[in-house]
């Protein structure tokens, strides 16, 4: 995979040694030892790409110290001679410590990954911070884009899904695709013109996979897509996305039982607003048809094949909405 030769990032940021593989099949992601500055002994680190320019990767280094100075259990570019985050070629990379641990168990786990996205939320960030993430862009699809989506599911769903799960889960698409753009995309965009949508620091790709859990608790391994968003849109997308992408969890997105149990956690840091919580359902369509419709298009064929992976797409392909109630306030 290197995008750059792992010999690059080894010159470049002063690594004692550095696997040739990456971690993951989907991104440069390398472990590696490297002395801290300060330091003399080599400690176990991760090389990886941050975000694509200058500012945001500067600005991703300062919302996770600030984060980790607060108390919040996310990596942080670790100090070192070389200047960490830095720009290899036109991409940027940074060098995180490894996290020991073990990945996420559903059963175990869901109600502290409520917890942990609860108190990320509500983590107060300074504006000099925010003015260095990533803020949210509200799409710029046509109608035309959201047909020739669905008709780009009528071709692929029926060779991966059958014939009969395909039926069932196009009619679901085509229901979300006309909620989503009559009514869900202009009622969150009003709600936002009126300043009544609040805003948090996010990951913006909270997912089991991206979590490890040792023994202190979760910790968030991959802040590298962190942005200043509405926290209602994170929130839904974490019913989305949790399970995707995530080989030591369940075969299907979150029961209604698991979502409450997550939720709880989550309840117990942030209280959403009453606006929130009417729009609530339009947040979930609108995760479910731009990430969720991107997770669905994004796997190829081998994806839905396999037990793990395909099981979640299946569940995710039926948009079952309706399984993700708030509790009464």
């Amino acid at each position: 995979m290197p995008e750059h030769p792992v010999s690059d990032l080894a010159h470049a940021f002063g690594l004692v040694d550095i696997a040739e593989k990456s971690l993951s099949p989907w991104s440069p992601v390398y472990r590696a030892r490297v002395i801290p500055r300060g330091h003399t002994e080599a400690r176990d680190v991760v090389v990886k790409k941050t975000a694509e320019a200058r500012e945001r990767a500067e600005g991703m280094a300062a919302w996770t110290r600030m984060l980790m100075a607060n108390g919040f259990p996310v990596v942080a570019p670790i100090g070192l001679d070389a200047p960490n985050p830095q720009a290899i070629g036109e991409d940027w990379y940074v060098v995180y410590p490894f996290i020991e641990g073990r990945p996420y168990a559903a059963g175990d786990d869901v109600a502290a990954l409520g917890d942990l996205l609860g108190r990320l939320h509500a983590t107060q960030v300074r504006t000099g911070i925010v003015g260095g993430l990533r803020t949210y862009s509200w799409p710029e699809a046509t109608r035309d884009d959201v047909d020739a989506d669905l008709a780009a599911f009528r071709e692929q769903l029926p060779r991966v899904l059958g014939a009969e799960d395909a039926a069932k889960s196009l009619a679901a698409l085509h229901s979300l695709a006309d909620r989503w753009w009559d009514h869900s995309l202009p009622a969150l965009r009003a709600a936002d013109d009126e300043h009544a949508l609040p805003y948090a620091s996010v990951t913006s790709d909270y997912k089991a996979a991206n979590v490890i859990f040792s023994a202190s608790g979760p910790t968030v391994v991959d802040p590298d897509n962190g942005g200043w968003e509405p926290r209602l849109f994170d929130l839904a997308m974490a019913v989305v996305l949790l399970h995707n992408e995530s080989p030591s969890a369940p075969a299907r997105m979150m029961t209604a039982q698991e979502w409450n149990d997550f939720y709880s956690s989550y309840a117990r840091h942030i209280s959403l607003t009453s606006t929130e919580r009417k729009l609530w359902p339009a947040a979930l369509d609108h995760m479910a048809w731009e990430e969720g419709t991107w997770a669905l298009e994004d796997n190829e064929d081998a994806a839905y094949a396999d037990a793990r992976q395909g099981g979640y797409l299946r569940d995710l392909a039926t948009m079952p909405m309706e399984r993700f109630q708030l509790p009464a306030a």
